[in-house]
């Protein structure tokens, strides 16, 4: 791969390109600052495979270049991975903000590094064979065409942040300390219909009016919110009222705020939320995503009813 690392730390750096040259990883490009990364960042070609950036560093700190490199076409799906010796979560929730794709805390575990090195290698060969990632861990292009399974970036809508980046921010929480976080998803009723019917760009624009609703009805600071494919969305949060949603509520309070919105009437079924401080490591993530399951499952039980409906209105006649 080709790599870039940013750091105001000299001796850092070089210890970080001896441990990518024993993991394989040869085409490494350092940079002390965030203006000396712009600079290599515009000349490189092609783009770099991988950055990463420290996110406390003198004069342009690391999640303002982070912001910086995402916007550019060649790196909206790139792997960017923040590094800083702080474990709290606001720099951690600065860091996904920025649109980091993952964050290591220092001292650096280095066995662990070079496993997450070999599973960005793995991911990133994968999508040059033209195959599918196990887990939707990369950003979608929104042009020309949508595949309708896959996650899709929100790039117009604060707190959206990719899926996979989402699942990362939950692991490295629950690595470094204990949190309240609570999930809730919604899943777009006539998502696939609505997908065969719209433009691209219609389509995407959906997508988005619809994250801004849900964020909009929620009503909590921080929140970070992620399109799963399949025309669902999950939100995670910290702030303990997300909890007090019921299906029900949630679903009918989204409905009247995107048409307050100005938007095109669209039902959702939303699952019911989900505390998450319970877990830790992966099945914190894993937790993440039956939110998501328990979205689509009440999915399926609206269409069947709606076709129950529609059933017994044929027996009557």
């Amino acid at each position: 791969m080709k790599i870039l690392a940013v750091d105001d730390d000299p001796l850092f750096l070089d210890v970080l390109k001896e441990v990518l040259a024993s993991a394989g990883q040869q085409d490494v490009a350092l940079a002390t600052s965030a203006v000396e990364a712009a600079k290599l960042i515009s000349e490189a070609e092609p783009a770099f495979d991988v950055c990463f950036i420290d996110i406390r560093m003198p004069e342009i700190e690391g999640d303002y270049l982070c912001k910086w490199v995402r916007r550019l076409p060649q790196y909206h799906d790139k792997a960017i991975v923040m590094l800083t010796a702080r474990k709290d979560k606001a720099d951690i929730d600065r860091a996904f903000a920025a649109g980091a794709s993952d964050y290591v805390t220092k001292p650096v575990d280095f066995g662990d590094f070079i496993d997450k090195v070999k599973e960005i290698e793995h991911r990133l060969r994968r999508e040059r064979q033209g195959a599918q990632p196990m887990r939707p861990t990369t950003r979608v292009p929104s042009r020309p065409g949508i595949d309708f399974a896959l996650p899709l970036a929100l790039d117009d809508v604060k707190g959206a942040i990719e899926i996979g980046a989402l699942e990362n921010y939950l692991l490295k929480l629950s690595e470094s300390q204990t949190h309240q976080m609570t999930a809730v998803a919604l899943k777009v009723v006539d998502a696939a219909k609505l997908h065969l019917t719209c433009t691209p760009g219609d389509y995407v624009q959906l997508l988005e009016t619809v994250a801004k609703g849900i964020l909009k009805t929620l009503g909590v600071s921080g929140a970070f919110i992620s399109y799963a494919g399949y025309g669902a969305f999950v939100c995670v949060a910290e702030d303990p009222r997300i909890a007090d949603w019921t299906p029900e509520s949630l679903e009918a309070a989204v409905a009247k705020t995107l048409e307050g919105m100005g938007a095109p009437k669209t039902d959702l079924c939303a699952s019911p939320p989900l505390k998450l401080g319970r877990w830790s490591g992966r099945k914190v993530a894993d937790a993440m995503y039956r939110t998501i399951g328990d979205a689509e499952a009440r999915c399926s039980m609206f269409r069947i009813e709606a076709l129950s409906g529609v059933m017994d209105g044929l027996d009557e006649k």
